[in-house]
């Protein structure tokens, strides 16, 4: 048997969302302990040792070339999946035919989706329960977990943060165009209704202090144009010195850093959607990592990756005026943005390593 695990998933770097991203360092921390397939469309290349195969097709159902791919690794050690439907599905037949045992990953969305109908809520419950390894990205997804399978025991295995150093400040800011005594509030994110930009900029419009402030979001996705228009609209109505906001569409991991290291304070609130939880937050932790302070909202597993008081304030969803108010607070208080932004920082180094999940990870495989 080859002692090496083999992740198959439909998301994976460079694509650059949180499953995507979470795999990628998963398997960067493995250190050549697991090998990576996907679909033979994935063009570019990611962290690990990556495999091109053939995994739908045109006939119903469309994902049974997925059987294969899992058989074809019948000899591994462990096959993870990154979806329990369908590549959970595809591993629990595989395995009924004498392929590799299998674990999933469920990150939130995937449970709610197999919510949708009873069809799928069996199958979701039993390609869990014949699982070595059930994990999840957080304690919230597996409150969430045990209403559709309550009999699985998962392991909850919370993103960890790239651990590096990021440019100077000062140099940052350079260049990046911002002067030295703008206050910037950053945000990161996919441009959709649930990450609350528009709660962000509703909030923006009252904050004053004898220092500019400036709003910097960074991302791109649906709601973009009509995110711009909202930025226009509140900026008419502002009264006085208003915030500058600016969105920023196309950054790569460098810029990103030196967003981070030009800010003051993070925010992030993302409203209360029980069709589309926010599972965890992995750009919390990279701005504490930075030794930002974060704001953000008490909702899903948001609350893990933020602790009120001690490396952000949490806020409840949907709501501008106390997301107003917390981000006056930290603007007024430079001492407390400190503070939390140290704490943030340790925690983040601290607790939130990938050779930890990894480890973490491997030691229940090995079980």
């Amino acid at each position: 048997m080859n002692d090496r695990a083999v992740l198959i998933t439909l998301e994976y770097p460079p694509e650059r969302g949180g499953v995507a991203r979470y795999l990628g360092s998963l398997v960067n921390a493995s250190r050549g302990g697991m090998r990576v397939v996907v679909d033979k469309t994935h063009a570019a290349e990611g962290p690990g040792e990556m495999l091109r195969r053939n995994m739908f097709r045109r006939a119903w159902p469309h994902w049974w070339p997925l059987t294969g791919v899992c058989k074809e690794f019948s000899q591994s050690k462990l096959i993870l999946v990154s979806h329990v439907l369908p590549i959970g599905t595809a591993a629990r037949i595989a395995r009924i035919f004498g392929g590799a045992p299998y674990a999933v990953l469920c990150h939130g969305l995937d449970i709610r989706l197999a919510s949708r109908s009873t069809r799928k809520r069996w199958l979701f419950r039993h390609v869990c329960k014949h699982a070595k390894l059930v994990m999840t990205n957080s304690e919230a997804t597996a409150i969430q977990l045990a209403a559709v399978a309550p009999d699985v025991k998962p392991l909850v295995l919370t993103p960890g943060v790239e651990q590096r150093a990021f440019p100077l400040r000062a140099q940052a800011r350079t260049r990046l165009g911002i002067a030295h005594d703008e206050i910037v509030i950053l945000s990161v994110a996919r441009l959709i209704p649930r990450k609350g930009i528009d709660v962000l900029l509703e909030a923006a419009n009252g904050l004053s202090s004898s220092r500019p402030i400036r709003i910097l979001v960074i991302g791109n996705g649906p709601e973009l144009e009509s995110l711009k228009k909202l930025k226009d609209k509140e900026a008419s109505t502002a009264h006085g010195l208003r915030p500058t906001a600016e969105f920023i569409i196309d950054a790569n991991d460098e810029m990103l850093d030196a967003s981070y290291a030009a800010s003051d304070i993070f925010c992030l609130a993302v409203k209360d959607d029980a069709q589309d939880m926010e599972g965890f937050g992995m750009v919390y932790l990279e701005a504490a990592l930075a030794g930002l302070p974060s704001v953000a909202t008490a909702t899903g597993g948001v609350p893990e990756a933020v602790v009120d008081g001690q490396t952000g304030i949490l806020v409840p969803p949907n709501d501008a005026e106390a997301l107003r108010t917390a981000l006056q607070k930290l603007i007024d208080d430079e001492p407390l943005r400190r503070a939390l932004g140290h704490a943030g920082r340790l925690r983040a180094e601290r607790d939130f390593t990938w050779e930890d999940r990894w480890n973490a990870f491997k030691n229940a495989m090995e079980k």
